[in-house]
């Protein structure tokens, strides 16, 4: 059974590059420490000379005194400053490379994945882990290093009082453990319903069109309350623990504390122990309670940010199913020839969408998807993608199986006008250009024109660097979409899928963004799904797909003359507007 790895062992890749910057605050921090033993002799020194009313000495050992404690001020900047730096930057590293990982991830995985959980793990989780990264080597281990320093010299002070303080030390270790156990499951559930929380939110402001036409906004309130209060509920128990360790871990330290004093006494009293060596222990003693607190608060921190480092490596142990193979090839530039052959597709065993599809599309050619709703239109276009791959049979294009190239060669030789355009926050000029880096404005203006967009952005009093708003909430249904067809225009791809780009347009909106389709369409090969059948009456194929199969196909005159689905469906579209062929 292999070892089960640690979560520093998992931190380890990100901590090493900062590995120089972590050792000269290391040496800052031995500075820091060895301070702390210093500080302990000058106390028991200025003692013995208080004690015999000498000035002099006790003014040249005030001043070493202040010089001990400027050069200690001075390292534990270079402690502080240097720890932060290096911890903030491999965390940075952390969170670069999560978001990384996710981007490689398959579309099984975000169907499964609530978009507030994960930005939650991104930014709260994240976080938490950088605080507790830069307390583990800011203070923890300075910490530990300044208790062992300071035991050192009161071992030489006097090691039975020094062994009786030891006593006290596995107690309260063991008091912390028990608390910090306690209080990692606490805040693991905490986090989880923290993240159940967010993903609540991104539904509700996502979705606040269909709150208020709905009047659901008090549905909405009291379901927020009932996950809040939750949260809460979880956050106060962990609170608790913590409220319980610290009066616990204090009498533990009073009574060492008291301890110490007693038997200190009884030791001076049979003339064992000077009196101002008692001070200068005492005064060690001193200097390890900000030690011991520190340790105390930090344990907790460490511990729960333990649940955010297991929720950050689950999700980087999560590998995507759809992946380029390793000797994967770059596809050419294509003609944009396009061959099902056999398909057979299902998300989940238990339920196929596509059965046996066999269909070939020439360059140039323009094949219609339709039928019934969940017929598996949308998921045969999806496979082309490669946002899934079929369970049998396969996808070529041009004669080259697109297994076998890299996911990003296919992706950029496919271009997809969807039915919900998604825009980003950004201005117009950046939505046109999404991914590219390589494309002038004189290139963004020539796709916008080719996309009937150029004069309604022209008319914005920023032009193309209008901002779109989130999600494009500052443009029409209409323009969105010509945003999103300029898009692929730039793309320039040698296949095209339109996924019932039209459907939710007004008749003005519809006609400009056809004629725009109508000027991308030419010269490539493309996919259109399509429930309003008026649209593909001139497509050079229609597949009609019931049931994940191939119910009919043929053109759109064809088709009629069979009386079939097709016929069906168009009859019953046509007849509500009087037309009939």
């Amino acid at each position: 059974m292999p070892k089960p790895v640690s979560n520093i062992q998992r931190l380890a890749p990100f901590i090493w590059p900062q590995r120089f910057v972590f050792a000269s605050a290391l040496v800052c921090t031995l500075g820091f420490v060895a301070s702390m033993p210093g500080l302990a002799h000058l106390a028991e020194r200025l003692a013995k000379f208080v004690g015999k009313g000498d000035t002099y000495s006790i003014t040249e050992l005030t001043l070493i005194t202040v010089v001990v404690f400027i050069v200690r001020g001075l390292c534990q900047f270079g402690q502080d400053t240097l720890m932060a730096k290096a911890s903030l930057q491999a965390i940075t590293d952390l969170r670069d490379h999560v978001f990384s990982h996710v981007q490689t991830l398959d579309m099984a995985f975000f169907m499964n994945s609530r978009a507030g959980d994960l930005a939650y793990l991104l930014t709260s989780d994240v976080d938490r882990l950088s605080e507790a990264v830069r307390r583990f080597f800011g203070q923890f281990i300075p910490s530990i290093l300044t208790i062992i320093f300071v035991l050192g010299y009161l071992i030489y002070l006097n090691w039975a009082l020094t062994l009786l303080t030891l006593t006290v030390a596995p107690l309260l270790g063991l008091t912390l453990a028990w608390f910090g156990a306690k209080l990692r499951d606490y805040s693991r559930a905490s986090q989880d319903l923290s993240s159940d929380l967010a993903a609540l939110l991104t539904e509700v402001f996502g979705g606040i069109r269909v709150i208020r036409g709905f009047a659901a906004e008090e549905f909405e309130i009291e379901r927020f309350k009932r996950k809040s209060e939750a949260n809460r509920a979880a956050r106060f128990k962990g609170e608790q623990v913590k409220a319980v360790q610290f009066p616990v871990g204090g009498f533990l330290q009073a009574m060492g504390v008291l301890l110490l004093v007693w038997v200190g006494g009884w030791q001076i009293s049979t003339g064992n122990l000077e009196g101002s060596q008692f001070i200068g222990f005492m005064a060690g003693i001193g200097l390890l309670i900000d030690p011991i607190v520190i340790i105390t608060s930090n344990f907790n921190e460490l511990k729960q940010a333990e649940s955010s480092a297991d929720r950050l490596f689950e999700l980087l142990a999560v590998q995507p199913a759809i992946k380029d193979l390793p000797d994967a090839t770059v596809l050419p530039s294509v003609q944009g020839r396009v061959a099902l052959q056999g398909v057979s597709f299902a998300y989940s065993s238990d339920r196929p969408i596509l059965k046996e599809i066999d269909l070939t599309v020439e360059p140039g050619q323009v094949l219609a998807l339709v039928g019934p709703s969940g017929g598996g239109k949308s998921s045969l276009v999806n496979l082309l993608n490669r946002f899934w791959d079929p369970q049998t049979g396969r996808i070529l294009i041009d004669d080259i199986d697109i297994t076998t190239v890299t996911l990003a060669s296919l992706r950029r030789q496919i271009g997809v006008v969807p039915q919900d355009t998604v825009l980003f926050s950004g201005t117009i000029v950046e939505n046109i250009a999404y991914g590219r880096s390589d494309v002038s404005l004189e290139q963004i203006q020539r796709a916008a024109k080719i996309a009937n967009a150029h004069e309604f952005i022209e008319d914005f009093p920023l032009g193309y660097n209008s901002r779109v708003g989130e999600r494009g909430v500052n443009l029409s249904g209409g323009q969105r979409q010509r945003i999103a067809i300029a898009r692929a225009v730039l793309l320039d791809p040698k296949i095209l899928i339109l996924d019932e780009a039209t459907s939710a347009l007004d008749a003005e909106s519809e006609a400009l963004v056809q004629d725009a389709l109508n000027k991308l369409m030419k010269g490539r090969t493309v996919f259109v799904i399509a429930h309003r059948l008026s649209t593909i009456r001139d497509a050079d194929q229609i597949y009609v797909l019931d049931q994940g199969r191939v119910a009919e196909r043929g053109t759109h005159s064809t088709l009629l003359k069979q009386g079939g689905l097709y016929a069906q469906l168009y009859a019953r579209q046509m007849e509500p507007l009087g037309i009939l062929e």
